[in-house]
């Protein structure tokens, strides 16, 4: 088998047009100034890629370019290899094919995002030491504080009580995996809400304390946040955040992607969607501390159901403001908004 092709000596530009041959003894490569055979296992072919020449590196740093594709694919046959390229260009030159694979990729890529990413990303929470977790989790709390955080409004004797309740929770739970601490502030924007940081910080507004009924209720949203914090919810999130930036920024080649996401950290913690499986481990951490203290599961369904009410009205009065004087600071603290389907769940324990 020959073909026609061009011969670079690799010390220079000039081109040289010669005849590539298939023999016995190896690739047979003539032309005008040029004569030498190579043994096939001397020689490397690059796989070829759609319409572009097949290109043959020779041992002297020489290569010659072709277009027979069917000759690249004999000389591959010969050395024993290319099988799994051959595939490949293939499915190159077919559009059906390579519409098959596109759509194979974007099915295996949201599989792994799906279920594989959060599977990794809860290996990876465990094993971040507590020192930077509580790095982060004090960096956070400092911009909420000078963001959309005020200082509580609550009494001194009142806000005593209330750390003396979470003190209680905590040991009721026996949550010693971290230093658990409470921080109360009032959040006209956040309104009704509590939310876990990494680290141990659990933040409740002056806001939720305000539409409670008694210390049971709000006891149960603090052991709420603590399964958060107990089940690593906030650092999870933020590694799956960041995992998917980073498959974005691979796919697309957007470096300053990979730079932008990682200055925002600290709003994808407070803007953290929790999946429903961390919602109901969550859930069922808030259960666990109203049972031991022989307390109606019920108490925290009836809170989940007053922080809808007033996200509701408050949602309402945010959109007429927004009418009158324009597009407000979004609710950041949407992260677990109490559904009809946890709080059914709830009630049937």
């Amino acid at each position: 088998m020959q073909i026609e092709g061009d011969y670079y000596d690799g010390q220079s530009s000039l081109r040289h047009r010669v005849t590539l041959r298939l023999n016995d003894q190896g690739l047979q490569i003539s032309g005008i100034g040029v004569e030498m055979l190579w043994p096939l296992a001397d020689i490397t072919v690059a796989s070829p890629l759609g319409s572009i020449r097949s290109s043959i590196y020779l041992p002297d740093g020489a290569k010659c370019d072709f277009s027979d594709k069917n000759f690249a694919r004999q000389l591959a046959q010969r050395q024993g290899r290319g099988g799994f390229f051959r595939g490949v260009h293939r499915w190159e030159n077919s559009l059906k094919f390579a519409f098959g694979a596109l759509v194979l990729t974007i099915v295996l890529i949201m599989g792994f995002v799906r279920y594989g990413l959060p599977l990794l990303a809860e290996q990876a929470a465990y094993a971040i030491p507590p020192a930077a977790e509580n790095a982060l989790g004090k960096e956070t709390l400092q911009i909420l504080d000078r963001a959309l955080l005020e200082p509580s409004g609550l009494d001194p004797d009142r806000q005593a009580e209330l750390e003396q309740l979470f003190v209680k929770v905590v040991a009721a739970l026996d949550a010693t995996e971290r230093p658990y601490r409470l921080e109360l502030r009032s959040a006209d924007e956040v309104g009704a809400n509590a939310f876990a940081l990494p680290g141990g910080t659990v933040i409740m507004t002056d806001e939720l304390i305000a539409v409670a009924e008694n210390d049971d209720e709000i006891a149960a949203v603090l052991a709420h946040e603590v399964g958060h914090v107990r089940h690593r919810h906030a650092m999870r999130q933020v590694i799956q955040s960041s995992a998917v930036g980073l498959i974005v920024a691979t796919l697309t080649g957007d470096v300053f992607s990979v730079t932008s996401m990682a200055a925002t950290l600290p709003t994808m913690l407070v803007d953290a969607d929790f999946s429903r499986d961390m919602e109901r481990q969550a859930d069922d951490v808030a259960a666990e501390y109203l049972v031991r203290q022989g307390v109606p599961v019920d108490h925290f369904a009836t809170i989940l159901t007053r922080i809808e009410q007033a996200h509701a009205e408050k949602t309402g009065a945010d959109q007429d403001r927004q009418q009158q004087s324009g597009k407000r600071v979004t609710d950041y603290f949407s992260s677990h908004p109490p559904t009809q389907e946890r709080i059914e769940r709830l009630r049937q324990q």
